[in-house]
């Protein structure tokens, strides 16, 4: 494991950082709209729905894909409008901001 993550950044270090940046912002802005839609879907499934098996089903595909439970439950609590974009990246920002990305 060490050797690989040796190799993955002398890797990266061949790499000009802009191009790192921009790598990162498409992975950053796909990886959040993968929970924001999670996010909309449980929002469905447990409060307008209330849809134990759907919201059961989504519930376990988040944990299938190994997703940030608290980034998931800041989302569906922290936010007061889930349709609209600005205040769930508001409210993904804020929970962000207190985390630590190295932190297992």
């Amino acid at each position: 494991m060490q050797l690989l993550k040796a190799a993955s950044t002398a890797i990266h270090g061949l790499l000009p950082s802009r191009q790192i940046r921009t790598t990162e912002e498409c992975r950053q802005r796909n990886d959040r709209q993968s929970y924001f839609s999670l996010t909309r879907q449980l929002v469905s499934a447990q409060f307008v729905l209330a849809d134990g098996q759907l919201a059961a089903r989504l519930w376990q595909e988040i944990a299938d894909r190994e997703m940030d439970l608290g980034r998931v439950i800041n989302l569906l609590y922290g936010c007061s409008f889930p349709e609209d974009d600005q205040a769930m990246q508001d409210a993904d920002d804020a929970y962000l901001s207190l985390v630590d990305p190295l932190d297992p």
